[in-house]
């Protein structure tokens, strides 16, 4: 059996780091957090990550390859948090000097960023919820049913049909839902409001 591990490979986390960074970098003209100089530090730092989570997958090595695609996602993660609160803020604080499609352009970065770093967390606790197409049988769960509870925590604001089955799995869909609650009822809203 031991022969086998190396075909699972986390391609799936991988693929979903390279996505978030084709976003970052795809997405220039979104509302940034820290300046200029901490965007491209970011964007490198993430750049860097990708190549070494997709060497150490080619490598057969999971643990370094799940090592690196958490640090990949606290980093993301973090960012996502702080762009959410300062978009928030500037929409409070200075709504009328806002650009409409600027500000979509961010409520999407924010959106989907979050649901492929949930993803990639939801991957890391897969046994923390009740994946019903899994549930008694020895079929490994794919990647993509992580995505898609991902989704639709992010779309329905709660994990639809895998539940959480232990308090910090609820904690993961708590603080998803509650990101994407507030990138679409409120940025995603005033920059519709805006452009109308």
């Amino acid at each position: 059996m031991a022969g086998k591990e190396p075909q699972r490979r986390d391609w799936g986390e991988s693929a979903a780091l390279l996505a978030g960074l084709a976003l970052y970098v795809g997405l220039q003209n979104r509302y940034i957090f820290g300046g200029t100089v901490l965007n491209l530090a970011l964007g490198v730092s993430l750049a860097i990550m990708c190549a070494l989570s997709i060497f150490w997958t080619i490598a057969g090595d999971r643990k370094l390859a799940r090592t690196i695609t958490t640090i990949a996602a606290v980093v993301f993660g973090l960012n996502i948090l702080a762009s959410t609160v300062q978009v928030v803020r500037m929409i409070v604080n200075h709504g009328e000097s806002i650009d409409g499609a600027r500000l979509i352009e961010t409520a999407l970065f924010i959106w989907v960023s979050n649901i492929i770093m949930f993803a990639v967390v939801y991957r890391w606790s897969e046994q923390e919820f009740a994946f019903p197409t899994c549930k008694g049988t020895a079929t490994p769960i794919a990647f993509l049913d992580c995505v898609y509870l991902s989704f639709t925590t992010s779309t329905a604001f709660s994990a639809t049909d895998a539940p959480p089955l232990t308090t910090r799995a609820r904690m993961y869909t708590i603080i998803e839902a509650a990101i994407s609650l507030m990138t679409i009822s409120v940025v995603a809203a005033r920059a519709v409001n805006i452009l109308k």
